[in-house]
């Protein structure tokens, strides 16, 4: 699976989480007034958009992909007039402060940066009762091959990394005293500190 489809999978589950109750899903990073009608079927509602963005070259060999992640969220009024504003506004906030500095537990991911957020204000939309609020953020991702992680560690047939080396408590070594060399075997407590 992409990188990218799997980071922006990560953030739809966050805002799933954020709101039990609302219809989250992605979208491409389009939206009109049909799309706002159709979605306010299911409202509340989220629609999450990772855009594509300039990628920078990473010395380990990756690309250092610079996203930029749209979430629409669209509410409209219930109870009284104008009710989906303060609504929307809170699903607003909730998402700018879930987003700010957070990698969604992606371990490419650099911490989510320039949160912005509003609302969308349109009389055609608030005549028909619709609140509509946009929470913008850059989020890095390294994609591709990490060449310095194939080149500086050892790995095993199966492909895994060897994390862990056997240690000893033993050292050999050549001790020098002026001119005369000694050889012998030095017990070490390697719990010492």
């Amino acid at each position: 699976m992409s990188k990218i489809v799997d980071f922006r999978d990560r953030i739809v589950q966050a805002v799933k989480t954020l709101f039990p109750e609302m219809d989250v899903e992605w979208y491409d990073g389009l939206f009109d007034e049909t799309d706002i009608a159709e979605w306010t079927l299911k409202t509340p509602c989220a629609r999450v958009a990772v855009m594509n963005a300039p990628g920078e070259h990473e010395v380990t060999g990756e690309i250092n992909a610079c996203l930029r992640v749209v979430v629409v969220i669209i509410d409209d009024n219930r109870r009284a007039a104008l009710d989906g504003d303060a609504r929307a506004w809170e699903y607003v906030e909730n998402t700018a402060i879930m987003a700010n500095l957070n990698t969604f537990g992606d371990p490419n991911a650099a911490p989510a940066t320039k949160v912005k957020f509003r609302r969308i204000s349109q009389p055609v939309l608030r005549r028909e009762g619709v609140a509509v609020g946009v929470v913008e953020w850059e989020s890095d991702l390294t994609i591709g091959r990490n060449r310095v992680r194939e080149r500086e560690f050892f790995y095993r047939p199966d492909g895994s990394m060897i994390t862990d080396v056997p240690r000893t408590s033993y050292i050999r070594g050549d001790a020098h005293f002026g001119h005369v060399s000694r050889h012998e075997e030095v017990e070490l407590d390697l719990n010492e500190e």
